[in-house]
C-alpha cells in the first residue's frame, strides 16, 4: 500500500503545475474510490463507529472539492452550523492538507508555497493549502471564512488565499479575553456572517434550519461528553488516522446528521466494550498518522491505547443558551485553545484525570508556534500531578520533517518507562 501511495504522490507532483485541473480530478477520483472502499470493505480491526467515521470524513472532503461553487474554505476552529443550514460545504484547510498527505502528494504543494516565498518554518498544513491554491489544484471557493483562533497562520493563510483566488473573505475575530463580552462580540459577527452569506448566495438563512443544525451539534456534544466517562475504563480499537477523523467530526461537521450518528454509534461501542487494562495515553495536539513507527505502536492496540485526543475534546462544552449564535460563539471563545496557555494546560489535566491517563504525548507540530511555546507549561501542569509527558517534535503532514526511526525510538522508550 505504501508503494502505491508513493507512486500516486509522484504522479500528482509531476502533473500539479502543468495540469492543475487534471490533478484535482485525479485527487477527487482517488478520494471517491477510497471512500467506496471504506464503505463496502471497511477495516474490520476498527469498531462500527470508527468504520462509519472514515466514510463520513471522506465525504466531507469529496463534497467541497467536487462542488467549488458551494465550497467555503475555512479553518478547523470556525463554527460551521450556518454553512450546513445553507447547504454549503466547508472545506477545512487542515483537513485538505491531511488528505493530501494521505495521497502522498504533499511535497508538490509545500514546494510550490516555498518557491512563492512562504517560509520553510511556516505551518505545513497551511503551506499545503497555499501551494495548492498557487498551483490551481485547489479550486476557487465560493467564499473564505476563517477565525483568528488559534494561530497566526490563520491570519496569513486565508488572506493569501483570498488574494490568490480573488474570492470574498469573512474574518471572525476571536478576542483573547475569555468572558461574556467576548461571546457577545463573536455572536454579533456570526449574525453578520449569516447576512453576508445570504447576500453572496442570494438565499437567506432560514432560522429554523439553523436551529435544527445547532440542536444536532448540541446533541452530538452531549453524547460525546457521556462517552468521556467511559474512555478511561474501556477500550474501543482506534488508529491515529481515526483520531484525526474524529477531530473533523467534532469541529467542522458539528451540526450534521452524520456527526450526531457517529456520536451515538461511538457511545454504543463504548458501552459494549471490554475493560481496558492497558496503558492509557492522552494525545495532545495533532498526530503523525502516516509514520510507520507510530502506527505500529498505536494502531488497533489495547496496550498502549489512545484514550483521548485533545482535538476531540476542546469543543465538548455544554450549552448555556438557546440562541444559536450565542451557542456557536461561546463554543469558540471558551475553547481551551483560546486565551492564556494555562487554560489549555488546565483542560489537559482535567481530561487526563477523567480518562485516568497513565501518560501524555504532546506532539509539537512543525511551524505551530502556539503549541511549541505552550508545551513546557502543559507538560509541567501534568507532571506536577504525577502524569509523565513526552514532548515529541515532528510534522503532522510533511514527511520530510518527521524522522520515523527517531520518533519510534522516543515513543517506545516513553512507553517502556510507563511500564507494561
Amino acid at each position: 500500500m505504501a508503494g502505491i501511495v508513493e507512486q500516486f504522490g509522484s504522479i500528482v507532483g509531476k502533473q500539479a503545475e502543468a495540469h492543475p485541473h487534471l490533478t484535482k480530478e485525479l485527487l477527487l477520483t482517488a478520494y471517491r474510490a477510497y471512500g467506496l472502499k471504506l464503505k463496502h470493505l471497511p477495516n474490520r480491526q476498527l469498531s462500527k463507529a470508527k468504520q462509519y467515521l472514515g466514510t463520513v470524513s471522506m465525504n466531507c472532503m469529496v463534497r467541497p472539492l467536487a462542488h467549488p461553487d458551494r465550497q467555503i474554505l475555512t479553518s478547523i476552529f470556525t463554527p460551521c452550523e450556518i454553512f450546513h443550514a445553507m447547504d454549503l460545504f466547508p472545506m477545512c484547510a487542515e483537513q485538505f492538507a491531511t488528505y493530501t498527505n494521505g495521497a502522498g502528494a504533499e511535497h508538490a504543494f509545500v514546494t510550490a508555497a516555498e518557491q512563492a516565498g512562504i517560509s520553510e518554518t511556516f505551518c505545513s498544513y497551511h503551506k499545503i493549502v497555499v501551494g495548492a491554491a498557487i498551483s490551481g489544484v485547489l479550486p476557487k471557493p465560493l467564499a473564505i471564512v476563517n477565525t483568528s483562533l488559534a494561530c497566526d497562520a490563520n491570519n496569513l493563510t486565508f488572506r493569501k488565499a483570498a488574494e490568490l483566488f480573488t474570492a470574498p473573505q469573512f474574518y471572525i475575530d476571536i478576542p483573547y479575553s475569555v468572558d461574556e463580552d467576548a461571546v457577545a462580540y463573536v455572536a454579533e459577527q456570526l449574525r453578520e456572517l449569516a447576512r453576508w452569506l445570504g447576500e453572496l448566495t442570494g438565499h437567506l438563512l432560514e432560522p429554523g434550519r439553523l436551529l435544527e443544525s445547532i440542536q444536532r451539534s448540541q446533541s452530538t456534544i452531549h453524547t460525546l461528553r457521556k462517552v468521556l466517562r467511559l474512555r478511561g475504563s474501556r477500550c474501543v480499537p482506534t488508529d491515529l488516522t481515526s483520531e484525526l477523523y474524529e477531530a473533523l467530526l467534532t469541529h467542522n461537521a458539528l451540526g450534521t446528521e452524520e456527526s450526531l450518528r457517529y456520536a451515538l454509534l461511538l457511545r454504543r461501542d463504548y458501552e459494549a466494550a471490554k475493560t481496558a487494562p492497558g496503558r492509557k495515553i492522552l494525545w495532545l495536539h495533532t498526530n503523525p498518522f502516516y509514520l510507520p513507527a507510530a502506527k505500529d505502536l498505536f494502531n488497533y492496540k489495547q496496550d498502549p491505547f489512545i484514550a483521548l485526543s485533545e482535538l476531540s475534546y476542546d469543543t465538548l462544552l455544554p450549552s448555556r443558551s438557546e440562541d444559536p449564535y450565542y451557542t456557536m460563539a461561546a463554543r469558540t471563545v471558551y475553547n481551551s485553545y483560546n486565551g492564556p496557555i494555562m487554560r489549555r494546560a488546565d483542560r489537559a489535566l482535567k481530561m487526563a484525570k477523567t480518562v485516568g491517563a497513565d501518560g501524555a504525548i504532546l506532539f509539537c507540530h512543525w511551524g505551530c508556534k502556539e503549541t511549541c511555546g505552550a508545551s513546557p507549561v502543559i507538560a509541567d501542569a501534568l507532571e506536577s500531578a504525577g502524569i509523565p509527558v513526552l514532548i515529541l517534535s515532528g510534522d503532522g503532514v510533511d514527511r520530510r520533517n518527521s524522522p520515523d526511526g527517531q520518533a519510534g525510538t522516543r515513543i517506545s522508550a516513553f512507553l517502556e518507562m510507563l511500564g507494561g
